[in-house]
């Protein structure tokens, strides 16, 4: 989105994590930054489990990145403003301070959203990873849309002490929307996903139309040892969790080779952080290749078939592929595009 504003002649400033610096200036783009950043070490698995449990999980990630850390939030991102005197702010709506700074500097805000579950929609209601058998029960489902819209805003709020007593501090109006926090409406939105995934409803925010999704494609080869493994035989299964799900991955790699042993495929894993080789055999056999971390653009087009968690990422990049897919959703928005995909 940087380059296209930029392609426009608007100059353009990213507000994100720190350890994204580089690539940010790399790519000629602008960079303030935005709290709370990534940790220094390899995540706590069991802390990051808690964090992908399909009932707790949304309400530990909100309060953990969204909700305690506003003041920080709110401190980066005004400064950012401050500097570059911008004319809009967008940002997705898990950086709460973006519509406050805007609210306080007179200018607009809209929000930029990732996937159709984050927009609450009573006519095209998600699926909450608490409920994932609704996916098998469509009539409930539509039903039971503004129930679930209600429900979603209920706890949104409950999760944002924090970011209720911000606002009012900063003297702004209380919000009406506690997803995108604000007291008015944006006026406009951008929902960059696919319309395949979502067409756009009209309890969405005003103006808002799914965009097709944002891809961000750094010039990178397939490693030596990979081309080789692709050249040597049939189309790979490709098994990734993604950049969330893989720091919970539990037994999904074992079982992952296990399924290609029986099918008689060969198959490409993913792995992530060391630990996930746990359970492995060392060496691997000869049809299967594992590595912690590919691009997943270079990827999934080579592949027979692609396993994966469903976030909207892998999912961007799996539809794009053009590839067959099993979803196996953990939790968050995973069980929703999984359906969508279905």
């Amino acid at each position: 989105m940087a380059q296209g504003l930029r392609a426009r002649g608007h100059a353009v400033t990213l507000a994100t994590a720190e350890a994204y610096r580089a690539r940010v200036l790399a790519a000629g783009i602008g960079f303030a930054p935005l709290r709370p950043g990534l940790p220094d070490e390899e995540p706590d698995p069991v802390v990051l489990a808690r964090l992908m449990d399909p009932r707790r999980g949304p309400a530990r990630v909100w309060r953990l990145l969204v909700d305690a850390p506003i003041g920080d939030s709110h401190a980066d991102l005004a400064a950012a403003a401050a500097a570059a005197d911008p004319a809009l702010i967008l940002a997705s709506p898990v950086v709460a301070a973006a519509p406050m700074v805007a609210e306080a500097r007179g200018i607009p805000w809209a929000p930029a959203v990732l996937q159709p579950l984050t927009l609450f929609s009573a006519a095209d209601p998600g699926i909450p990873s608490a409920l994932p058998w609704l996916a098998h029960a469509e009539w409930l489902r539509h039903l039971l849309g503004r129930p679930l819209r209600a429900a979603a805003r209920h706890f949104v709020r409950r999760w944002s002490p924090g970011v209720a007593a911000l606002r009012q501090e900063l003297r702004l109006a209380a919000a009406t929307d506690p997803v995108l926090n604000v007291a008015v409406p944006p006026p406009f939105g951008l929902a960059l996903f696919s319309g395949v995934l979502a067409a756009a409803q009209p309890d969405w925010p005003p103006a808002t139309l799914p965009t097709g999704f944002p891809f961000w494609d750094e010039a990178r080869e397939l490693p030596p040892e990979l081309a080789g493994f692709l050249a040597a035989g049939a189309p790979p299964l490709v098994f990734t969790l993604g950049s969330a799900a893989v720091h919970a991955a539990g037994g999904f790699f074992p079982a992952s080779l296990e399924a290609a042993r029986l099918l008689g495929r060969r198959a490409i894993l993913l792995l992530g952080p060391p630990r996930n080789r746990a359970g492995l055999p060392d060496p691997l056999p000869p049809w299967a290749f594992a590595t912690g971390y590919l691009p997943h653009a270079t990827v999934f087009p080579a592949a027979a078939a692609i396993i994966h968690q469903g976030g909207i990422g892998t999912t961007a990049q799996a539809m794009r592929a053009g590839r067959p897919m099993l979803v196996v959703p953990f939790s968050h928005d995973q069980p929703d595009n999984a359906a969508r995909l279905v």
